[in-house]
This record gives structure tokens, C-alpha cells and sequence, in this order.
């Protein structure tokens, strides 16, 4: 499994932009320099940025060149978060014991100085409450207010000084996940960092998603259009710097990168990577040159015949999880780190699994959350089968005057996704999911664990599932309310009973009456109340409900259930046809219950 933490090891080939970004951060006619790089979650801002710290703390020459580096959330939710920055700068340069008492004593003024600015906050914070003495209180306020008047004008001379005696040609300093602080924060940050764009040695790295900082120039400035918002952007940042998104080929290559480090050593990694661009040009394509890499470097590997079964195994899915994934390289690590943990837990739980139907399963979980969350609610507790694929393949065939059920037409508004069922494995009716969804449950993919529900949460839910008027919801909720244990089973049937007195919908109707049928098989002790629900319900009905209730009355009598005269004959089918309908549905219900 891997780390989600930055790296300095390049498996997305950011090599060649860590050295154009690092000449920029020192050329001398661009400075004083603020650098955006910028790109949203996951996208790879961090691990750039501290390649590029890496590169600038190491090339040669770089006597001159001290890099810091200030992660902005720290400070999320602290008053002193302007001052921050300056003390974290400050301190970074009392490191270097070379520095001599003047320039030592200048640092401490500058701490002042970034105390006098976070006073100068406070006090206009306190300006807007009640004073005793009010007179008193703004003549104060005045005074301080030259007094960080003062400071500000001082504040780059004594700074430029300090760099220029302790040789510093560049102060590059890194300021990592902005986007995460409130909106405020970030604007402070900003404020905070015009104090050294007059020092012509200081050039800040900001790693961010621009859209959030767009978001926050209009939160604390009160700013609605998006040009304005850009403007602002512009102003503070002088060079944009846009992270490329990944094209397949390298998503290709980057995993086979992961799974391949994965069996090395750390300290063998750098062989891995002067070979990226080697494997994005073999002529013989990425996934073979990849496999054959292990034999080819023997050395490095302990049992290549594993790393080998690893890559075969993981290949034929990759570009699948590009296009659901979109190429986002936390994303895709994520989404191995949760593969990786399910494969362990099902050997574990000696649960039989197949690869090709874990990685299709586990995409739809994590790129369509809400497909994912419908095959869940279809899928038969008994066998593991579910009938939406068939129905979705079949509609997507079907005319376009065909009205699908919700759940169907839903999916087939998402041709992604159509298109992704499409492609093997294709899922089937026949294929088991129990022991995938089991998986499911052990790790999650983006939303937070959800509490546990009540026992009248859970059979509410799958009542309203029978009530609903998709008539595949509705079948499948049956068959999973069958399944539950006795007192669950008991609860749905009282909650489908009240629900069947108050429907007037005659398609939710028949569906609950069927549920009815469905959950009394595998729990005959509820046939009595289903069948006073039944007794409520005032003739004439439509043709589907008389059948379902006919089926529901003859499979109580059977269970030596006492039905009423009155009431059989109330749904006794009324037409030859009607009549061979409710035979064939007794027979089917029969085959189901063998």
C-alpha cells in the first residue's frame, strides 16, 4: 500500500517542470516573484512543490538560495495566523549560526514588528466593541496606529538588510495548503506576503486550487463577478503555474510505477524512475515494457514472479480506472491503497473473489456513489444477483418510446456510466456480489461513515423501497425485507399495511401487495395482519392487483391462514386470462421458494 503523503520520488514525470520552476524562482530580473502552482485536489501541488524545494536546496551553486516552508492550515483557526508567516521566516533564518549580533538583533526587531502587526488587528477588532472610556481608547488607538504606519516602511529596509548580510541571493519560501484555510485566513496570508514583494530577493511558491481562492476574494471582499475575482488573483500572482492533467498513458505508467516500487526498496527507486520516459516510448507500449522491467532488473527485486502476477492482474483494468478517475493520482493511489485493503481482508475471510469484478465494482462505488448506493438497495440477499445490469443493457437497446423504471432511467442518463457497464467485465444477473459488498462496508470511498440506523429506520426504508413505484426497487426490497430476521420482517409488514390503507396509486399498490406475498413466505407468521391489510382495501381493483392479492390470499390459505369467504372471492380472478396470469405467478412463486 502507499502513503498519501507528498514524495520526492517522480513516478508522474514533474522532473522537467521542477527545473524550468526552479530557474524562475532564482532569476534575479523576475524577483520579487510570487509563483502559483496551482491545481485542485490530489492533483500532485504538493509533492511538485517539494521536488522544487528539493532541487533548489541541492543544485549546484545554490549558496545563496534558503528555502522555507510554511503549511497554512497549521495556523487555520489561530488569531496569529498574519504573524505567523513572518515569525516562521524570521526563525528559519536565526538558524544559520554564522549570523552575527546586528543581524541577530535586527531579526528580533522584525518579531516585533510582526507583533506590533497582529496588535494593529486586535485593536481594530476591539474598535467595534464598548469601551469605558471611549475618548481614551482612540487616542490610543491613534498612536498605534503611527506606530504601525512606522513599522510597515521599516519593515522591507531591515529585511532587505538581513538577507544581504547573511548572504542570501533568494529567500524562496513555500506556502502549502492554502485552499484548505477559511477564507479569511487565505486573505490574510496574501496581505501578509505584500510586506516582502518590496524585497527583491523573496520569491513565494503557493501551491493551491485557484477556484477556492477565487472563492475567498469574493467571501471577505464582497466581490459576486468572477472577472473581478481573477483580477485579484492576477495581482498577487505573477506567474501561474498549471498542473497538466494526466493523459492515460501516464495514468498506465504511473501505476505500473506504484505496483513495481511496491516490491523495491526504497533506495532503489531512483533506477525506477530514470526509466519513466523509457516505458512512455517503447515501441512495444507501456504495459509490456513495464512487465518486463522486473526481469530486466533482477537485482532489485526479491521474487519477480509476484510483482509479474501483480502487473497482469492490475493492466487490464488501469484504463478503466482512468476514466472514471479522471487521471487524479491521489485519487488512483486512494483507490489501490482501498483495493489493496479488500484483497487482504477477503483472503483473510477466505471469501471468493474475482479480481476483474472487485475493480468494477469498486470504481462504480467510488465514481458513481449513487448507482453504487441502487445496486446495494436491488440485490437479492439470498443469492447476491441483481437484476439492474440485464434491465439497464436492455433498455439501452430498447426503442425510445420505451419507458424504463426509475432506477434504469437514472443510469441511462449517465452515458459514462452506460458505457462503463459496457466494458469488460461485463456485470450479469448471475454473478454473486455478497461477498463484494461485504467488502464495501470495510473501507470507504469518499463520504463520512453514516450512523447506525434504528431498527424502525431500517424497516421504514425498505417499506418505502416496496412502496415505491419502480417496480425493480420494489421486487428487489421485497426480496431483501424476506431476508431480514423475524421482528424486522414483522415491522415492514406493519409499516406496508398502514402504508397499503393510505395509497392511492395503483401501481405502489400492487407493489406492496406483492412485498406483502414475498416477506410472508419466508416468515408465515405474517400472513394473519397482511392479510387484514388486505381486508381494508375497497373493489373494485385493476387487474394487477387482483392478481397479486389472489396470489397473497392463496398462499395463506395454504399456510393454514384463515381467509374469509368474502375476501377470497373479492380477488378471485374475474377473466380466463386473469386467471392464467395468477396460476403462472403461483407456479413462479413456487420455484422461488424451492
Amino acid at each position: 500500500m502507499w502513503s498519501d503523503k507528498e514524495t520526492l520520488h517522480d513516478f508522474l514525470g514533474f522532473s522537467t517542470y521542477v527545473e524550468v520552476l526552479a530557474d524562475i524562482c532564482t532569476q534575479g530580473s523576475l524577483a520579487p516573484l510570487t509563483l502559483g502552482i496551482f491545481g485542485p485536489w490530489g492533483s500532485g501541488k504538493t509533492s511538485l512543490m517539494s521536488m522544487l524545494q528539493h532541487r533548489l536546496a541541492t543544485q549546484a551553486g545554490s549558496g545563496g538560495v534558503k528555502t522555507i516552508w510554511f503549511n497554512a492550515w497549521r495556523y487555520e483557526g489561530r488569531d496569529e495566523a498574519q504573524s505567523a508567516l513572518i515569525h516562521a521566516i524570521i526563525t528559519k533564518l536565526e538558524e544559520d549560526k554564522s549570523l552575527g549580533r546586528e543581524v541577530l538583533d535586527t531579526l528580533k526587531q522584525l518579531k516585533s514588528s510582526a507583533n506590533v502587526l497582529k496588535l494593529a488587528k486586535v485593536i481594530t477588532k476591539t474598535a467595534l466593541t464598548l469601551s469605558p472610556d471611549i475618548e481614551g481608547f482612540f487616542s490610543a488607538f491613534e498612536k498605534q496606529n503611527e506606530k504601525i504606519s512606522d513599522t510597515i516602511e521599516r519593515f522591507d529596509q531591515q529585511f532587505a538588510d538581513v538577507l544581504r548580510h547573511a548572504n542570501i541571493s533568494h529567500l524562496v519560501v513555500f506556502i502549502d495548503d492554502l485552499d484548505r484555510c477559511s477564507s479569511e485566513k487565505v486573505i490574510e496570508t496574501f496581505e501578509t506576503i505584500k510586506l516582502f514583494l518590496n524585497t527583491p530577493a523573496c520569491t513565494f511558491v503557493i501551491g493551491a486550487d485557484p477556484r477556492k481562492i477565487e472563492d475567498a476574494v469574493g467571501e471577505v471582499y464582497k466581490v459576486a463577478e468572477d472577472n473581478r475575482k481573477r483580477d485579484f488573483l492576477e495581482k498577487i500572482i505573477q506567474i501561474p503555474f498549471v498542473i497538466p492533467e494526466q493523459k492515460i498513458d501516464d495514468v498506465v505508467c504511473y501505476v505500473g510505477m506504484l505496483i513495481l516500487a511496491e516490491y523495491m526498496q526504497e533506495g532503489s527507486w531512483n533506477e525506477l524512475m530514470k526509466s519513466r520516459a523509457a516505458f512512455l516510448t517503447s515501441v512495444d507500449g507501456i504495459e509490456k515494457a513495464l512487465r518486463a522491467w522486473p526481469a530486466q532488473n533482477r537485482a532489485l527485486f526479491s521474487d519477480i514472479r509476484i510483482v509479474e502476477a501483480d502487473l497482469d492482474e492490475i493492466f487490464p483494468y488501469v484504463r478503466n480506472l482512468f476514466h472514471a478517475l479522471r487521471g487524479n493520482p491521489r485519487q488512483i493511489k486512494r483507490f489501490l491503497n482501498i483495493l489493496a485493503l479488500r484483497r487482504r481482508l477477503a483472503k483473510a475471510n477466505k471469501l471468493v473473489i474475482h479480481l476483474q469484478l472487485l475493480i468494477k465494482l469498486a470504481v462504480l462505488e467510488y465514481a458513481w456513489k449513487d448507482f453504487f448506493d441502487s445496486i446495494v438497495d436491488t440485490v437479492d440477499p439470498l443469492t447476491g444477483s441483481c437484476e439492474l445490469f440485464e434491465a439497464i443493457a436492455k433498455a439501452a437497446d430498447a426503442e425510445a418510446g420505451d419507458t424504463p423504471g426509475k432506477l434504469v432511467g437514472d443510469a441511462l442518463a449517465l452515458p459514462a456510466l452506460v458505457h462503463y457497464l459496457n466494458r469488460e467485465p461485463v456485470l450479469k444477473n448471475t454473478d454473486d456480489l455478497r461477498p463484494y459488498l461485504f467488502l464495501a462496508q470495510t473501507s470507504l470511498a469518499k463520504e463520512k461513515p453514516e450512523i447506525i440506523t434504528s431498527l424502525d429506520d431500517q424497516a421504514r426504508r425498505i417499506a418505502r423501497n416496496i412502496g415505491s413505484d419502480d417496480r425493480m426497487r420494489a421486487r428487489a426490497s421485497a426480496r431483501q425485507a424476506a431476508a431480514q430476521d423475524g421482528e424486522t420482517a414483522a415491522l415492514v409488514v406493519r409499516i406496508l399495511s398502514q402504508d397499503l390503507a393510505q395509497a392511492t396509486n395503483l401501481t405502489v399498490q400492487t407493489h406492496i401487495v406483492t412485498g406483502l406475498s414475498e416477506v410472508c413466505r419466508r416468515h408465515p407468521s405474517q400472513y394473519a395482519p397482511a392479510i387484514k391489510a388486505l381486508e381494508k382495501l375497497t373493489p373494485p381493483f385493476a387487474q394487477a392487483l387482483q392478481i397479486a392479492g389472489h396470489t397473497l390470499i392463496s398462499d395463506a390459505h395454504s399456510a393454514a391462514v384463515a381467509v374469509t369467504p368474502a375476501l377470497r372471492d373479492t380477488f378471485a380472478p374475474k377473466t380466463k386470462l386473469a386467471a392464467a396470469l395468477a396460476s403462472k405467478k403461483k407456479a413462479s412463486t413456487k420455484e422461488d421458494i424451492q
